[in-house]
């Protein structure tokens, strides 16, 4: 299993939607859990229903389940894509990540396929923050701004709790790459921008795709892992 859990530093910035298409792009038997504490968005967006989803998930898990119950909880979407979807109320699914997220973890261990994690904002005592250092890595995705940079660079005593972080820009503008990197002291992998064109779309699921390559990559091992980001992606709209 491969865990990997998305999220930002300053919201706002598509975390969500990236980490649904990275889902996507992985392929049949890939799973997405919305674990943001502060309420879930995806039922509403992909018209899913709320049931069953991550409260019913955290409720079995805290009295024991295996990997294979795990896919009891999911919801195919009409892209094809599992998904375990959390309730809109920020204080049912911080609670249900407060009382079970370590159990649901220990669940999905045993998956064999990987796993995305939609972590929500990571702040310091998030209740998503478990899934995060647990995780084989961290994509945290940053708007391309003064304030969103400034963000990243104090916090990066909470970024070293996570594993592997990695920074995706959601904009090549107005910062290059290296600039971003230089300021944060970050791992910044590249460019993720939003599609509104197919051509545009085309463009992501290529960056989506590198990504996804370098983080398999990274845990096949072969003396690859600390190597897997030494050049960044710069895919555009």
């Amino acid at each position: 299993m491969t865990l990997i859990a998305v999220g930002t530093v300053n919201g706002s910035c598509g975390a969500t939607t990236l980490a649904y298409d990275l889902t996507a792009r992985a392929g049949t038997g890939a799973l997405l859990i919305e674990a943001d504490p502060d309420g879930g968005c995806l039922a509403a967006r992909l018209d899913v229903a709320l049931k069953p989803g991550l409260m019913e998930l955290a409720g079995a898990a805290r009295t024991g389940i295996d990997a294979d119950d795990v896919w009891r909880f999911a919801q195919t979407t009409r892209d094809g894509v599992s998904v375990v979807v959390a309730h809109p109320s920020a204080e049912q699914t911080n609670a249900a990540l407060r009382a079970a997220l370590g159990h649901v973890l220990a669940a999905v261990a045993g998956v064999d396929t990987i796993v995305v994690v939609d972590i929500g904002r990571i702040r310091p005592g998030s209740a998503s923050l478990a899934a995060a250092a647990s995780a084989d890595h961290t994509i945290v995705v940053s708007n391309n701004s003064v304030e969103a940079i400034v963000a990243l660079a104090h916090r990066s005593q909470l970024l070293s709790a996570c594993a592997s972080p990695v920074v995706v820009l959601n904009s090549a503008q107005p910062y290059g790459v290296g600039e971003v990197a230089d300021a944060t002291h970050e791992c910044v992998w590249g460019v993720i921008a939003a599609a509104r064109t197919q051509r545009q779309q085309r463009s992501r699921d290529a960056a989506l795709d590198a990504l996804l390559r370098e983080l398999r990559a990274s845990n096949d091992g072969d003396g690859v892992e600390d190597a897997a980001f030494e050049t960044p992606m710069q895919v555009t709209a």
